[in-house]
């Protein structure tokens, strides 16, 4: 099976969030699965800079109303030699950020992915997929124009095309006098299609033209279908879709996120030999310049790492801090986004200043180090398509205490201390209380030493590969391929 993946960003060359780490896996893991993949995205200023490229088409161009945007297409062997396949058009994509910078997102965003979804369709020509897989918003623009730009309906009549959505959150919103952009005629502008509440919507059009859509874990799908707050409008269209919309649950991708083998943390250590977890903890609590806690008094650190703003949780989090501090730990946040809510956090380091370390901005090597060194691992997400940092955190031993939503709930169970089962916390109503409470369970067992060790046991053991969600994309196209044939 010949794949060609879609997608704004690609780890580790252009992050911005999970995005970029579910398609810097999932092609290698769909390759050791048997699957021929390829990867298709913007030419950032990064990936040039990092990348050896050749040219695979120039002399390109697309028109977008009254403008003609030319392009090049550049070719460059990725991460575990799968093709990666660059939209080269310095005027979108050669700047300092993905989608903004400090200032906010670019004014000109929708314009940039609308056409780079419509260039990254003339750049599948070259690969000629059996499947055609499209991430989020950004990409949406090229399961439509496979299905609605008439030239380009006949040259992939064969291609299954699947759209998988990452955060419903986020939609590709078009004002009407945009909607020339897409290259389509009018009669797409409908709401059979396109048309959203007066304007266009590129994530409607590509769920509703797509043979196949998907989201990032069984619990999202649930709720993003069936909760209209959640679905954020789009609940009745996935709905639409009956069993052509599954959950299929993210990977974690271990050659990246491993103790035993991370060079990015202190001292590797394993499930085995948990001694340097501990030392670690020591280090982090150092460089931090957080007080080590008397040997007798136990206080355990608690990581976040995590985008600024209300959707992870930071508002209840921010209205719990007193009582959770009150419940004797110390917090490291790295996290940026929402300046009010930035504020918040760095006062409060200020009112307790041998407590909490607010980090502003991602660093790599610290997300790595708070995994490492943190006892618990907070995410009070207020909804969580699917969440990688608490597979993460498993992975290092590290307790997560999250709300239960979307992948948390697939991924975290609550831990029994009777029948020593279950390897994290939970909470389900999204206050304050139930937060604190969360922790507050967290830190008793903490207290314990026989039932903490055995639940960062439990921790150790949980598997989340991208080998298990490659296996299951690669069925599920194979199940969409015998519908469309039947």
């Amino acid at each position: 099976m010949k794949i060609a993946i879609v997608a704004a960003e690609i780890g580790p060359y252009a992050k911005a969030g999970g995005l970029a780490d579910v398609i810097g896996a999932l092609p290698q893991a769909l390759v050791r699965q048997g699957a021929e993949t390829s990867v298709i995205v913007p030419g950032y200023r990064p990936l040039l800079q990092k990348l050896a490229t050749t040219v695979a088409a120039d002399g390109l161009y697309l028109t977008m109303g009254a403008d003609r945007e030319p392009f090049r297409i550049l070719r460059a062997d990725g991460t575990g030699g799968v093709p990666i396949y660059l939209i080269d058009h310095p005027g979108f994509f050669d700047r300092d950020g993905i989608y903004g910078d400090r200032g906010g997102p670019y004014m000109d965003n929708n314009r940039r992915y609308i056409f780079f979804g419509r260039a990254a369709a003339a750049a599948a020509e070259l690969i000629q997929p059996d499947v055609l897989h499209a991430h989020d918003w950004h990409a949406a623009p090229a399961i439509i124009a496979l299905r609605a730009e008439t030239a380009v309906r006949e040259r992939f009549a064969a291609t299954l095309s699947v759209f998988t959505i990452h955060n419903i959150a986020y939609q590709g919103n078009l004002a009407p006098s945009e909607y020339p952009l897409l290259g389509l005629d009018p009669s797409w502008f409908t709401s059979e299609f396109l048309e959203f509440w007066g304007g266009a919507n590129l994530m409607k059009g590509a769920i509703v033209m797509a043979d196949g859509v998907s989201t990032v874990s069984p619990t999202y799908a649930n709720e993003v279908a069936h909760d209209p707050e959640l679905g954020f409008g789009l609940d009745g269209v996935l709905r639409g879709r009956g069993d052509r919309f599954v959950g299929i649950l993210n990977g974690a991708d271990y050659s990246e996120w491993d103790p035993a083998i991370d060079r990015l943390i202190p001292k590797p250590y394993s499930p085995r030999d948990r001694v340097n977890k501990k030392l670690c903890l020591d280090l982090l609590r150092d460089d931090l310049k957080l007080p080590h806690p008397p040997k007798d008094e136990p206080v355990p650190l608690v990581g976040m790492v995590t985008r600024m703003t209300s959707q992870k949780g930071l508002d209840i989090l921010g209205a719990a801090l007193d009582a959770v501090m009150a419940l004797g730990i110390q917090l490291v946040m790295l996290s940026s986004g929402d300046a009010d809510l930035e504020r918040l956090f760095l006062d409060a380091q200020s009112r307790y200043p041998d407590r909490i370390r607010v980090i502003l901005g991602f660093d790599e090597a610290m997300a790595h180090r708070i995994q490492a060194g943190s006892n618990l691992f907070l995410m009070p997400s207020r909804f969580e398509p699917c969440g990688l940092t608490q597979m993460y955190a498993l992975k290092y031993g590290t307790v997560p205490v999250v709300r239960a939503t979307g992948g948390l709930r697939d991924t975290v169970t609550e831990f029994d201390p009777r029948t020593m089962t279950g390897n994290g916390f939970l909470f389900t109503p999204y206050t304050p209380e139930a937060l604190t409470e969360a922790l507050a369970r967290a830190i008793e067992v903490y207290r314990r030493p026989s039932q903490w060790s055995r639940l960062m046991g439990n921790c150790f053991k949980s598997d989340f590969s991208w080998d298990r969600a490659a296996k299951e994309y690669l069925d599920w196209f194979e199940r969409l391929e015998r519908d469309r044939n039947v």
